[in-house]
């Protein structure tokens, strides 16, 4: 009996190699397809974060003006219309008299105090569309409503809300 060993080459043929490579490239697609949407997903939850943080700090700051107000100056605000503006007048902590000012530029909320500016209110990555006040008052209660609609991302991961806050001047 003769060895046929000799005649036998070693390695792979060409349909396994096609075959591997097939395999290769599909497992390629899914792993990129897997990264692709990762991606995606943190931009759309970066663009949610940036609205919701931005509309938190603005609105807890106006809220705490507002309590700590003991009148709006309801001649010199803008209510009821974009761009609001609110102006808010009280006492400092040594009793000297205090404004507070809030209004909308260039796509932020921001905040003014005794004149000086104290900057915006909002995230540099969000960009506020909206900023509407709302004076409400009965014979025993004066508040405001603040409205304020914030945008962020990009035009596959935009992100875009309207937040509302009631607050209730100390009397």
């Amino acid at each position: 009996m003769k060895n046929n060993s000799k005649n036998r080459q070693e390695g792979f043929s060409l349909i396994e190699m096609v075959v591997y490579i097939a395999i290769l490239v599909f497992m390629l697609a899914i792993i990129l397809e897997v990264v692709l949407s990762v991606s995606r997903s943190e931009q759309a939850i970066e663009s949610a974060r940036n609205v919701e943080n931005s509309a938190a700090l603005a609105l807890e700051r106006i809220s705490r003006e507002i309590r700590l107000a003991e009148s709006v100056n309801t001649a010199s605000s803008t209510l009821g219309v974009h761009p609001g503006r609110l102006i808010l007048s009280g006492v400092d902590n040594e009793g000297d008299p205090r404004t507070v000012e809030f209004y909308f530029s260039q796509g932020k909320v921001m905040m003014r105090e005794n004149g000086v500016s104290l900057g915006a209110l909002t995230e540099s990555k969000a960009t506020a569309t909206s900023l509407i006040f709302y004076r409400f008052a009965s014979s025993t209660t004066e508040g405001i409503r603040t409205r304020i609609t914030l945008e962020s991302g990009t035009s596959t991961n935009f992100k875009v809300e309207t937040f509302y806050s009631s607050t209730l001047i100390r009397q």
